[in-house]
């Protein structure tokens, strides 16, 4: 009888243990490396025109923006969100935009401690398999046209 019971246990174990959630295969989403580019007519790398952004800082959420980012880059859209003004060292502002369909840009600025300022942004869409990322060389701020599976993950 101890035997059976034994018997009964372990396949009812084997049978709990067959159904269980906790033994399902997980998948993963995989990069999709065939996504159309949003940025095929624009350059690999163009200088940003810091001056052109600083003066977003000083609008409101719900402002129509057409600012000239680079030479040859005019980004249009509407800002839907900025940092919090108590905080004067890091200033954000995010830019959903008008004329390429999905993307938004991120644009901040952080107040070093003898306040200069540094950058920071990227131009991205989800849907769209390439984007610009803010970077620095020398001193001078360019957009750098990068894989969006580089600069996220998905």
């Amino acid at each position: 009888m101890k035997k059976l019971k034994a018997i009964l246990a372990g396949a009812f174990l084997t049978l709990c243990a067959s159904i269980s959630a906790a033994q399902e295969k997980t998948t993963f989403n995989e990069t999709d490396y065939n996504k159309p580019k949003l940025f095929a007519d624009l350059p690999q790398k163009m200088n940003l025109k810091v001056s052109e952004l600083q003066n977003l800082f000083k609008l409101s959420v719900g402002t129509s923006v057409n600012v000239q980012a680079a030479d040859n880059f005019i980004f249009q859209g509407t800002i839907v969100s900025k940092s919090d003004e108590k905080d004067a060292s890091v200033k954000s502002i995010v830019i959903k935009s008008s004329n390429r369909q999905g993307a938004a840009f991120t644009f901040t600025r952080i107040t070093n401690t003898d306040g200069t300022y540094k950058y920071a942004g990227r131009v991205l869409s989800f849907s769209n398999g390439d984007a610009y990322e803010v970077v620095e060389e020398k001193g001078q701020y360019y957009l750098q046209k990068k894989n969006l599976h580089d600069l996220i993950a998905e």
